[in-house]
């Protein structure tokens, strides 16, 4: 059943009251005695230490002497007397020898006085008064004796018994009134304590929502209110808490959607920047090979050339326009690579009987330059997983860079090393090393190396190794183009897979 904040506070308050009150009652019964007989004990000994330094050494007669004796008992409800060491009386006042029964009394506590050897010796020996408290044989009160040392003459050649009773309702309510003002001071504090209890039980739910609302407020949903409470405040942080998970799901599904519509307008934005530079480069590469298709177009149909003039010019027309058609499909093939529509079809094959085929496809440009070829592999039988016919495509643009950039009469080795979970194939072109300033460069699309190597690359179209880092990357394979020692290495891994020879296809 559900418990009302109001009647949470209200059943709180009043029982701080009541503890309170209950409090200041055990306090007057069991201390206030013990208190009050302190307060009498240490005024006591105060008001003999001040008599003792008034009067030491500084008695001026001995009427005076009587006189501050009876003004001592007047002022303090006590009677006093000085005796010398031995328990001889020296001054007493006048009221004990007008009063028998409160001279006797005196005598008799003095005489004890005198004989409690180790209370004068304390006294004497530390120069400090010492107390001793008694109750009264024959009248049953209970009083209290001061004995200290005092000098008349020598230094501590007297001593002071100074008696009081502690049972004066005036005195008593004197000291009441005193200890009241301790005892509420203590209560003021218990009261502050138990304030704060009862705050923190009533504020601290309080505070704890206001800092996860706090949190929701500023978009941060991770603060949870824990709370067991089934009042208001258990039923407020339940509602905050179901607050602040529905605001956390909107969120985040709000974010997810504009997480994919920023996707889908950045993809959006690539593929017109795409498109832009498709056709710019287009336009920008094919503009010389029609012009030179223009220009010996034109030569033919104003007849300026015949014989054997015209078939070079025919066949510099058809060169051109080959290469166009290579140009335009290495581009748009390159142009789908980039924009993601191609996927990789992997199969298991042996990539070694596809750099065979690709190697014989090449022979007779390797018998024209007098290339030095050879192919070895760390395994007869080296089965990959990846799509068969874009790994052809790169590595017959990276054979034809070879053999575009090989001088004539040099090697082109191709290898293929077995490791743990993957093959590496390389290849190097030997006699010729590329500057390290152009290495990375050689991938980005229509880059040419400088001019003086304009002899060996007027086929080429400069989006050969575009292609290739876009289709390995397709394949998240590891590949690099680097310097060896008197050439040139690029080399790329690719998935191993476990096969027997009598499963090799292709």
């Amino acid at each position: 059943m559900k418990k009302s904040l109001s009647k949470r506070l209200f059943s709180i308050t009043l029982s701080l009251i009541i503890a309170l009150m209950y409090m200041t009652y055990l306090a007057q019964a069991f201390f206030f005695e013990n208190f009050y007989s302190y307060k009498k004990t240490v005024s006591l000994i105060r008001e003999v230490n001040k008599f003792n330094d008034l009067y030491s050494m500084h008695i001026d007669s001995d009427q005076a002497l009587y006189k501050a004796l009876q003004k001592f008992e007047d002022d303090n409800n006590a009677q006093i007397v000085i005796t010398s060491l031995n328990g001889d009386i020296k001054y007493i006042s006048n009221n004990i020898y007008g009063n028998k029964e409160s001279f006797d009394s005196f005598t008799n506590f003095a005489s004890e006085l005198v004989n409690d050897k180790d209370l004068i010796n304390q006294a004497l020996k530390y120069s400090q008064p010492r107390y001793k408290s008694f109750d009264n044989e024959s009248s049953g009160l209970k009083k209290i004796g001061v004995v200290s040392p005092m000098s008349l003459m020598n230094k501590n050649d007297s001593l002071i018994f100074c008696v009081s009773s502690i049972q004066p309702i005036q005195e008593a309510s004197e000291v009441m009134s005193e200890f009241f003002i301790y005892l509420f001071l203590g209560l003021i504090v218990i009261s502050v304590v138990l304030s704060l209890i009862c705050s923190n039980l009533i504020s601290k739910p309080l505070v704890n929502l206001t800092h996860a609302a706090n949190k929701i407020s500023h978009m941060n949903f991770t603060e949870v209110c824990e709370t067991k409470r089934e009042d208001e405040i258990g039923s407020l942080a339940k509602s905050l808490n179901f607050l602040s998970k529905n605001l956390q799901d909107a969120l985040l599904d709000l974010q997810q959607k504009n997480s994919k519509l920023e996707h889908d307008i950045e993809k959006e934005r690539q593929l017109e920047d795409m498109r832009k530079d498709f056709i710019s480069n287009v336009s920008h590469e094919l503009k010389t090979p029609i012009g030179i298709i223009e220009g010996y177009a034109e030569g033919l149909k104003d007849g300026i050339v015949s014989g054997d003039d015209a078939k070079m010019y025919l066949e510099t027309i058809i060169d051109e326009s080959k290469k166009m058609s290579v140009l335009v499909t290495n581009m748009l093939e390159l142009s789908k690579l980039e924009s993601g529509t191609i996927k990789p079809n992997y199969e298991d094959f042996n990539i070694n009987r596809l750099i065979t085929k690709i190697l014989k496809k090449h022979t007779p440009e390797f018998e024209e330059n007098k290339f030095n070829v050879k192919f070895n592999s760390s395994t007869p039988y080296s089965y990959v997983y990846a799509d068969p016919f874009q790994m052809e495509q790169v590595l017959t643009n990276i054979i034809t860079n070879a053999i575009k950039y090989t001088p004539p009469r040099n090697d082109i080795n191709i290898s293929i090393e077995e490791g743990l979970d993957k093959f590496k194939i390389s290849v190097q072109n030997m006699g010729v090393t590329i500057p390290d300033a152009e290495i990375s460069k050689l991938f980005d699309k229509f880059y040419r190396m400088d001019k003086s190597r304009e002899r060996t690359q007027k086929n080429s179209t400069g989006i050969g190794l575009s292609i290739v880092k876009n289709i390995l990357r397709l394949h998240n394979s590891e590949f690099n183009l680097q310097n060896i020692n008197g050439g040139v290495e690029f080399y790329f891994y690719l998935e191993k897979i476990v096969s027997s020879e009598e499963n090799e296809e292709y």
